[in-house]
């Protein structure tokens, strides 16, 4: 504030004040009429109208004068007291922070009732100061007088903590009051501190987008990045809010991957977690769980390692990941030439695809992938009309192919379209089988596959192939569901033949195992005979006289599935692709999908194809 010379308001002439009760004399107690000479703006005689002329010069004179003297009177006062700030350009985070508050009076009167009101950015710990604060927070200093001239100072000493190349403000304001004067006054400050390195890395490692339901392993790494041991270090967790946890480091996981010791280094102590870590150590720690299946979308793992002072946490380091938790639902409504379910089409016929899909989830679902699986050698793909992506039977739509697919809000419904013609001329193969698979992109280990739609073409027969858990309302597979890791889970196969348009001689019906499959025993077998080659892991159902079975007929048998390490979180092949040949007069071929535990029958509402 610059300094301004004070006026000696004693040697100052006023200028008369009126009273509020004063009243102008009365100059005549008669009227008299207006001078001819004001009506006309002409100079009136000398001698008259005198008066009225100083009472209006006394008038601006009163006004001046009071003005004058009023603007003297309000003196401005500004930067009477001087600030400056002393702390760090640069700081490792985790180290303490020196702040030294100057202020010095350089007006000419006394400043009073100096208070100093400081900001802190987040991630500063007060330690101490020279000069007790009056809160808790220690936010706020009560300071004593100033006399002109006289300087001071306040140190204050803190840890500060933060982000590599964060840049942390410290602002700093400075309120007083000068001497005999009613108002108050403030000085202002601040001070930019940068983060130049850490002396802890915290990172974690885990799924940006999961499956509710699906086990998940998260790994929280800490490395100290210094020459020096860190010693009573302190970790605080917390966990998703619908994040169940199975296992955990400080009970049973493993400290490292692949090393059969417990994690005796994570020690839990109250809500904390305790550890020391020597120069350049790293360590892991492991958490395993799920979301369950009411979870909320949006997830978020924070982890803090920090030290203790005084029964308080503080934090060196802070990490946040988040989590997206989808519980994908669709529903499908697909026709062929307008028809729903199984059709019997002609040789050169054009087949007219509309497929609509509703997204039945409870939140919107981003990055969707819609693929028709069309499996058949009687269509014509040169005739192929279509947005999607077509490649060796498969016609697929992304959101490079429809911009819908990149964020599908709940309730709502896309509709894919495409056409293709079946060959004119007969071929063996005589089945054109149509499977709609739903993804979502990051969530490989989830699909939403359709029931098939088979079209028959002229003479052929038709054939489903299903595994089961329960049939019927009745259980039928037994061990453990979902398939756990070393542990045995058994499914009841069924093969059918319910129907031929033809006349056929010799029929059958072929599959190869997977190597965690194994055939068990075989359960019913209506027709003809079930053999399993234990060296080539063939399956072959073989009926002589097809045309005198009386249809339909099935062939029902068990296998056993035992998942492996490597098998965890995925859904497992149960049956590769089973082909019929069926030879007579006419020789057809016909084949069904790969079955997977995702596509296993079961009255349970809850997921069962993912192994835990």
């Amino acid at each position: 504030m610059a300094k301004i010379k004070k006026r000696e308001l004693d040697s100052a002439k006023r200028a008369p004040i009126r009273k509020q009760n004063y009243e102008a004399p009365s100059l005549a107690k008669k009227e008299r009429e207006v001078p001819k000479e004001y009506q006309t703006f002409q100079k009136a005689p000398k001698g008259k109208g005198s008066c009225l002329w100083f009472l209006f010069l006394l008038f601006v004179a009163t006004v001046a004068g009071f003005w004058y003297f009023s603007k003297q009177s309000k003196e401005t006062i500004e930067n009477s007291i001087k600030l400056s700030i002393e702390g760090p350009q640069e700081i490792i985070s985790g180290d303490q922070a020196t702040y030294k508050i100057t202020y010095e009076n350089i007006d000419l009167v006394t400043m009073q009732q100096l208070e100093l009101a400081v900001r802190w950015p987040n991630g500063f710990y007060f330690d101490e100061s020279n000069v007790e604060a009056v809160d808790e927070n220690t936010t706020t200093w009560l300071l004593p007088d100033l006399a002109p001239g006289q300087k001071a100072s306040l140190e204050i000493k803190g840890q500060l903590v933060g982000q590599k190349d964060e840049e942390l403000t410290t602002s700093f304001s400075l309120s007083y009051k000068p001497e005999n004067f009613n108002s108050d006054f403030k000085v202002k400050d601040s001070i930019n501190t940068k983060i130049s390195d850490a002396k802890i890395e915290l990172s974690v490692e885990t799924v940006d987008k999961t499956l509710v339901a699906t086990n998940q392993e998260m790994k929280v790494n800490f490395t100290n990045l210094t020459e020096e041991n860190l010693t009573e270090l302190y970790i605080d967790i917390l966990y998703p809010d619908d994040f169940e946890i199975t296992q955990k480091t400080d009970d049973t996981a493993l400290v490292n991957p692949g090393e059969e010791e417990f994690a005796v280094d994570f020690v839990k102590e109250g809500d904390y977690f305790k550890l020391n870590l020597d120069a350049k150590q790293s360590k892991t720690m492991l958490i395993n769980g799920f979301f369950t299946v009411d979870s909320k979308a949006e997830q978020l793992l924070v982890a803090e390692i920090g030290n203790m002072a005084d029964g308080k946490f503080r934090r060196l380091a802070r990490v946040e990941k988040n989590i997206i938790v989808i519980n994908p639902k669709f529903d499908m409504d697909f026709t062929i030439n307008g028809q729903k379910g199984d059709q019997s089409i002609n040789w050169g016929d054009t087949l007219e695809y509309q497929l609509k899909v509703t997204n039945s989830s409870q939140e919107a679902i981003s990055d969707a992938v819609i693929i028709a699986t069309i499996d058949s050698l009687a269509l014509d793909w040169n005739s192929l009309d279509t947005v999607g992506n077509y490649n060796e039977g498969k016609i697929t739509w992304t959101k490079n192919e429809n911009t819908d697919l990149s964020s599908w809000p709940a309730g709502e419904a896309r509709t894919f379209t495409w056409k293709v013609n079946v060959v004119k001329d007969p071929q063996p193969d005589r089945m054109v089988e149509n499977i709609i698979e739903i993804k979502i992109a990051g969530l490989e280990a989830w699909q939403q596959v359709s029931s098939p739609l088979v079209l028959t073409i002229g003479e052929s027969l038709s054939f489903n192939n299903g595994v089961y858990w329960d049939l019927g309302g009745r259980r039928v597979g037994s061990g453990l569901l979902p398939p756990q890791v070393n542990e045995s889970t058994e499914y009841l196969v069924v093969w059918s033949l319910p129907q031929a348009t033809g006349a056929f001689d010799q029929v059958t019906v072929s599959t190869n195992l997977p190597p965690q499959v194994d055939f068990i025993s075989e359960m019913d077998i209506q027709e003809g005979t079930l053999e399993f080659d234990l060296e080539g892991r063939s399956l072959v159902w073989s009926m002589e006289n097809f045309s005198d079975i009386n249809l339909p007929t099935t062939a029902s048998f068990v296998v056993r599935l035992t998942p492996g390490q490597e098998n965890i979180g995925q859904a497992m092949t149960i049956l590769n692709t089973t082909t019929v040949k069926a030879s007579g007069v006419e020789d057809v071929v016909v084949r069904s999908k790969i079955i997977k535990t995702s596509d296993v029958m079961s009255d349970s509402s809850e997921p069962i194809g993912i192994v835990e």
